[in-house]
C-alpha cells in the first residue's frame, strides 16, 4: 500500500507537491532531487493515486480536505504550495479551504482550469478505457511535446495503471467539470502560473481565460518547447524557476527585517 506523502530535504523552506491526474508522488522525483539539498520537499499521493486507498466519496472538497489533513499532520508552518494539472485545480482550493497554516505562495504548474476542463467526448471516451496500457501509452505521447526518457516514460505509464479505477472515472465525469472559480477568485495570496506555449492539453488560450481571470494579480512563467508533463519533460527548467520564486521570497524577507 502506498504512503499518503514522502518528505525528502531538510530544508528552512518547504514546498508541498501535488500531482497530476494520471501521476502520483514519484512523478515528482526528478524535479525534487534537484531541489531536496536546499528546500523541504513533501510529495503528496492523493487517495486513490500511488497505490493508497481511495476516498469513499471522491469530490473537490474531500480532495482539498486531505492535502490539508497532510500539511496539519506534518506540522507545517511556513510552505509553498506547488499543483500540477489537477494537482493545480486541488491545491487552489486546498489554500482556500486552510484555516490556520495556510500557504505562503502558491504555483499552478500547467492548471487545470478552476472553471471547467475542456475535453472532447472522444478523448474522455478513451480515457475511461481503465486500466488500459495501451491508452496510457497513447495518453503520455498526446500530453508530451519534449521526448521522455525511458525511466520519465515507464513512470508516466505505470502510474496511471494503478489509479484506482472509480477514482479515475470520477475525475474524467465529474471533477474536472466541477467549477471552483467563484470560490477561489477572493483568494488573498500570491499566485504564480507556469505554463508551456506547446501544452497539448491545456492549451495557452485556457490559461488566459479559464484560469488568470479567476485568481487575483497572478503571476505568469511562459515555457517553450515542453508539453502538459511539465515535470518530467523539463524537470531541470523548472527546478530553476521553483528555486527562483523561492529566492524572491527570501530576498523579500531579508528587506522586511532591514527596515
Amino acid at each position: 500500500m502506498g504512503k499518503k506523502y514522502r518528505v525528502e530535504g531538510k530544508g528552512k523552506r518547504t514546498i508541498v507537491f501535488v500531482h497530476y491526474f494520471g501521476g502520483d508522488a514519484r512523478s515528482w522525483q526528478w524535479v525534487v532531487k534537484r531541489l531536496k539539498k536546499k528546500y523541504t520537499c513533501v510529495l503528496l499521493n492523493l487517495p486513490g493515486f500511488g497505490g493508497t486507498p481511495p476516498l469513499a466519496e471522491p469530490s473537490i472538497y474531500e480532495f482539498a480536505s486531505y492535502i490539508n489533513t497532510c500539511i496539519s499532520e506534518l506540522q507545517l508552518k511556513d510552505y509553498i504550495l506547488c499543483g500540477h494539472s489537477m494537482g493545480a485545480k486541488l491545491a487552489l482550493y486546498a489554500a482556500k479551504l486552510a484555516k490556520e497554516a495556510k500557504p505562503t505562495k502558491i504555483v499552478l504548474i500547467a492548471p487545470s482550469p478552476p472553471t471547467v476542463e475542456h475535453m472532447s467526448d472522444e478523448e474522455k471516451e478513451r480515457m475511461l478505457k481503465h486500466p488500459n496500457r495501451a491508452e496510457a501509452i497513447n495518453t503520455v505521447n498526446g500530453a508530451t511535446v519534449k521526448p521522455l526518457s525511458k525511466p520519465k516514460f515507464d513512470h508516466a505509464v505505470s502510474s496511471q495503471l494503478i489509479i484506482d479505477p472509480a477514482t479515475w472515472r470520477w475525475w474524467l465525469n465529474q471533477g474536472m467539470d466541477h467549477s471552483i472559480a467563484n470560490r477561489i477568485k477572493d483568494l488573498d495570496m500570491e499566485v504564480t502560473v507556469i505554463y508551456s506555449k506547446k501544452d497539448p492539453v491545456i492549451p495557452e488560450s485556457a490559461i488566459f481565460t479559464e484560469v488568470l481571470p479567476y485568481i487575483k494579480n497572478p503571476s505568469t512563467i511562459t515555457l517553450g518547447k515542453v508539453g502538459h508533463l511539465i515535470p518530467m519533460e523539463a524537470p531541470k527548467k523548472l527546478s530553476r524557476q521553483l528555486h527562483r520564486i523561492l529566492k524572491r521570497d527570501i530576498a523579500k524577507e531579508n528587506k522586511a527585517d532591514m527596515v
